[in-house]
């Protein structure tokens, strides 16, 4: 089986387990919820002309630079308002900010100006609130003011992510981006959250970037996550994930290896770390770490099928087998790892087995012509239903014409049906293509030229 770099695991903490499954709040957007600068009409555009002092994203950032840049600290809360009642929202005109919108956000900025801040529309339903003099906890405790200034009867909910300058290396302009991220961090929590900036908030930032294929943007992240918190175990093997898809192999062994040294017991790193031996072509080391990572966690999938497949490369049949049976326990819908099953069993001698596994490949992939071949040939040395085996070998040849091991198992079948001339012709054609079957040729034409001597 063809390894790819993205059989890397990814983390599977509570942070990896919010990005698989969509908040609330984050399903309601059309882009996935990501950091980004407005694009194109949105439902709250209406808004500009009720709120002379709301700048845009740009005018923020400008402003914070420039207005506040004598200032420390600053605390910038990124807000998104969702209205609770849908029915409402979708009998308005497109375009129009609801009534419900409009009077929390009239509500919630007259919190911003009491306390001397600025604000900007971010995106959809999103704005943020900058606070000159506040700290976090601070800016919390605002975001709670404006919390229940809302309306009682729960229409409208507000979710805050909370950062302040400075933290690291960010720049006043930067912290708008961090508050963004917070609130994206919040969201997993449902509507109604507050959540500080933090190294989750650059984890989960980070995996939207890897997710979308950019990989050195989600390296950048996960960097500044652990200059935040340099324990990270989920950073450094988010980390370690990245530079092992870009083959840079020392940089992700050496984030992996850190964090096993900080939590031995995660089963994550000590499996990447594994894996990345194994794109080195260090087997031996590769086993090692798989079966360190079985002994921490038993029959995860990715974990037993690796080990199966060390066995079968090296040979050891019988060792590969209950971990290649572990591997489709564990996943009963991975066609590669019956197939290795049926591959294993059959060089065990246990062709009934064999014959079982290859089924369940062909039962999840109908197209997988090795597969349907190798049953084909399977049939063929039972002795057996050599119509069926004949069946399955030509369905093998109309998906991979060019595949001369293909071919000359055809050719076979035919043979023992006593198909001489088409059986020839397979083997020709394998030859043709590459396949040793000068053998079969000679056979085939000593058959014919016998029948025809009778």
């Amino acid at each position: 089986m063809t390894r790819t770099p993205s059989d890397l695991f990814k983390k599977r903490s509570a942070t990896n387990e919010f990005l698989v499954s969509s908040s609330d709040e984050t399903a309601a957007e059309d882009d996935g919820g990501s950091v980004r600068p407005d694009s194109g009409p949105v439902e709250d555009s209406g808004l500009a002309a009720g709120f002379p002092d709301m700048l845009d994203r740009q005018g923020l950032k400008q402003a914070v630079e420039t207005d506040f840049g004598a200032v420390a600290p600053i605390c910038i809360l990124a807000v998104r308002l969702a209205s609770q009642n849908h029915r409402m929202d979708a009998s308005r005109e497109a375009g129009s900010p609801s009534e419900s919108l409009t009077v929390a956000l009239e509500s919630v900025a007259d919190v911003c100006r009491h306390c001397g801040g600025i604000w900007a529309r971010i995106g959809n339903r999103r704005f943020a609130f900058t606070l000159p003099r506040l700290d976090g906890k601070a800016g919390r405790e605002i975001a709670q003011r404006m919390q229940a200034t809302l309306p009682s009867d729960n229409s409208v909910a507000l979710t805050a992510g909370v950062a302040v300058y400075p933290t690291a290396n960010a720049t006043r302009s930067q912290t708008v981006e961090n508050a963004e991220k917070a609130l994206e961090h919040a969201g997993f929590f449902g509507p109604g959250s507050i959540t500080d900036f933090d190294a989750v908030s650059l984890n989960i930032s980070g995996d939207r970037l890897y997710q979308a294929g950019d990989i050195r943007g989600a390296i950048n992240e996960f960097e500044k996550g652990l200059r935040l918190d340099p324990c990270d175990t989920n950073l450094l093997n988010s980390l370690g994930v990245c530079h092992g898809v870009l083959e840079e192999y020392s940089q992700a062994l050496t984030a992996f290896e850190t964090a096993i040294w900080l939590a031995p017991e995660e089963i994550m790193p000590v499996y990447n770390r594994g894996f990345v031996f194994l794109r080195q072509g260090r087997t031996r080391q590769a086993l090692d770490a798989f079966l360190a990572a079985e002994a921490i966690e038993p029959g995860v999938f990715e974990v037993v099928f690796h080990i199966g497949q060390i066995h079968m490369d090296s040979r050891r049949h019988d060792q590969a087998r209950p971990y290649l049976e572990a591997a489709v326990q564990a996943n009963n819908r991975s066609a590669a790892a019956y197939r290795q099953l049926g591959a294993c069993l059959d060089m065990l001698g246990l062709t009934k087995e064999a014959v079982q596994a290859y089924k369940a490949v062909v039962k999840i992939n109908p197209e997988d012509a090795a597969s349907l071949s190798m049953l084909g040939r399977l049939y063929a040395k039972r002795g057996e239903s050599l119509d069926v085996a004949s069946v399955l070998c030509e369905q093998s040849v109309r998906i991979a014409p060019e595949n001369g091991l293909f071919r000359h198992r055809l050719g076979r079948v035919y043979l023992d049906l006593g198909r001489l001339d088409v059986a020839l012709a397979e083997f020709e054609l394998a030859a043709a293509l590459g396949h040793d079957s000068r053998a079969m040729i000679e056979e085939a034409q000593d058959r014919m030229m016998a029948f025809k001597a009778s």
